[in-house]
């Protein structure tokens, strides 16, 4: 009897977590919709378009890849998009089966007004030390020691990675909270551990505009822009 009753507690308690987070996705999902409206964006509740568009960090890693919650919207007069990104990856529980484990990302991004080389820049953590961006060279040390401690910059240009990173933009990034962004292609793009929330998606968004502002008109001339508006999903 003693054993039944464990058991029985065991399914009741993971039955209330489950409805918990049921309850409090739900309730996110309500206020997204409600911001989303507010602001006169759009939001889809999947669009795995998106999982295909980048390669590197979050993406190429895992299965069963998802994009949900996907808002795209103008802010500061440029368009964005944002959206909730999961994969699954596998391994062995030790006993003859398998353990499935779900990995969540908030990931934003705007359009660039032309392509520009790739360029990664993430918070500096043991990690990080370990991990090496596909296709990039290792880190790359900057003129500012803070920044250099506080980031791990990644390209396979350190004359672009410096004409960047201007030491305006370097203490702009120092003074906001820190997370993991990169050029690809046409694109800036962020993404963070967790899910996307209104009002950290405007923020990173801002941020991501800011170091797009900051980077200098020499740098586009270089490789044939004009320093422009910027567009994506559809928005201007």
């Amino acid at each position: 009897m003693g054993v039944w009753l464990v058991i029985l507690v065991g399914v009741a308690l993971v039955l209330a977590g489950a409805y918990y987070n049921w309850q409090r996705e739900q309730k996110r999902r309500d206020l997204l919709a409600q911001w989303v409206l507010a602001n006169k964006w759009t939001i889809a509740p999947r669009d795995d378009q998106w999982c295909a568009r980048w390669t590197g960090a979050p993406f190429d890693t895992g299965d069963h890849r998802r994009a949900c919650n996907v808002i795209t919207g103008t802010w500061k007069n440029n368009g964005f998009v944002s959206f909730d990104y999961s994969y699954q990856t596998h391994s062995s529980n030790g006993q003859g089966g398998t353990r499935t484990q779900t990995h969540h990302y908030a990931v934003s991004a705007v359009h660039l007004s032309g392509y520009l080389p790739k360029l990664q820049v993430t918070p500096e953590t043991m990690l990080a030390r370990v991990g090496d961006a596909v296709g990039l060279s290792q880190d790359i040390e900057l003129e500012s020691e803070d920044f250099n401690r506080a980031f791990r910059v990644q390209a396979n240009n350190p004359k672009f990675a410096s004409d960047v990173l201007t030491p305006r933009t370097m203490q702009l990034l120092l003074a906001r909270p820190h997370f993991s962004w990169r050029i690809d292609g046409a694109d800036i793009l962020c993404w963070q551990h967790g899910e996307q929330e209104p009002a950290a998606v405007t923020a990173v968004v801002s941020t991501l505009l800011d170091v797009v502002a900051g980077i200098p008109s020499f740098v586009w001339h270089d490789y044939g822009y004009d320093a422009g508006s910027t567009t994506l999903g559809g928005t201007s």
